[in-house]
């Protein structure tokens, strides 16, 4: 249902650098997508989208961060929104819409109903998570595809390869880079013992070049079939948005090839 909204994104995004003759394809176009679709979702102003941006990456920027700029760009970042995000979940109190911050502030689950302070995490998260994540599947994609133009050319003459490609972006990207998790109990793996309570870090890259799942998995193969990759996540915590960045990824392929099919890497750099 999503996909003419998507379109129409892109095409504005493209109209504004296709005569330009160069950009930057993750300033002028694939940081904005996501950004747009989650922000719609959200039911957030469209003049409030450059703020939001804005916010997102200096919560990214200053992620661990010991540059005390940086830690105060974050922080400043996490007061404006929750400060933003507050009168937006007043309003949807009173008069719910139907988008997803009405959903959070008036979802109820056997009584159990998102505090406020819940509600503003979580459209965080959903904001971050949206928009963060897709850009760099678009932009690492795109470069490889570039980086190697017979991948190019051959989704010019084959557009029923996108798909294909969109999945392997997905695997050779890995946007989630890794999670934490705690051992509930002993275990061995990989004829290493876990202690009940150790913290381990799950490496998505890593998964995804898996030898044993993969065959060469340092190669980037736009027909790779199947392509089991682990870059949303698996179980329970498998990503709720991967409908939408996978329309996200491939109406972005879509939309530049037949609107820039002479599109070329600027340099090396």
């Amino acid at each position: 249902d999503l996909e003419p909204r998507v379109t129409e994104v892109v095409d504005r995004l493209i109209d504004g650098v296709c005569e330009a003759g160069s950009c930057d394809v993750v300033g002028d176009v694939a940081a904005w997508l996501p950004l747009v679709m989650i922000g719609d979702a959200l039911g957030v102003a469209p003049e409030d989208h450059p703020t939001l941006l804005r916010w997102s990456d200096d919560l990214m920027r200053g992620q661990g961060q010991a540059d005390p700029d940086l830690v105060a760009c974050m922080l400043g970042a996490f007061e404006g929104y929750t400060s933003y995000i507050g009168d937006v979940i007043d309003d949807r109190a009173g008069c719910p819409r139907d988008d997803l911050m009405s959903v959070l502030v008036h979802a109820e689950v056997d009584g159990d109903r998102l505090t406020r302070d819940e509600v503003v995490f979580e459209s965080l998260l959903i904001l971050i998570g949206g928009d963060e994540t897709t850009r760099h599947v678009i932009t690492g994609g795109l470069y490889q595809l570039l980086a190697d133009r017979s991948c190019w050319e051959r989704l010019l003459a084959d557009r029923s390869l996108v798909p294909g490609a969109v999945e392997e972006s997905l695997r050779w990207v890995s946007p989630i880079k890794n999670m934490a998790r705690t051992a509930t109990r002993d275990v061995t793996l990989g004829g290493r013992t876990i202690a009940a309570g150790q913290k381990l870090l799950l490496l998505y890259p890593s998964a995804n070049r898996d030898g044993d799942v993969f065959p060469a998995p340092h190669t980037f193969d736009i027909t790779r079939t199947p392509n089991d990759h682990v870059a949303f996540g698996f179980g329970p915590h498998f990503c709720l948005g991967a409908a939408l960045a996978r329309l996200e990824i491939r109406v972005a392929f879509e939309r530049l090839l037949d609107r820039l099919p002479d599109l070329h890497l600027a340099g090396d750099a």
